[in-house]
């Protein structure tokens, strides 16, 4: 069996790769791990911006862009 790439706890960003109807790309965190003996290692994910949960494959997750603190923009506009 294959080793999970993403830890409970850790956010993740999905692409879909797919049209399985469900909605798109966005940023969500990892609730549980499952093995699946057809598509790799599955995951539960929840969205980080509301209550969606779902099923995915772990070859549609991949680490959110990390940003570069320098890159800050100050809420003053500076």
């Amino acid at each position: 069996m294959k080793d999970y790439k993403f830890p409970v706890g850790t956010t993740v960003h999905v692409s879909r790769r797919s049209l399985s109807g469900q909605s798109g790309d966005g940023t969500f965190k990892v609730l549980a791990r499952y093995p699946s003996d057809t598509s790799g290692p599955l995951y539960r994910i929840r969205s980080v911006l509301g209550s969606e949960e779902r099923m995915v494959p772990e070859d549609e997750l991949s680490r959110p862009a990390e940003r570069d603190p320098r890159d800050v923009r100050r809420s003053d506009g500076r």
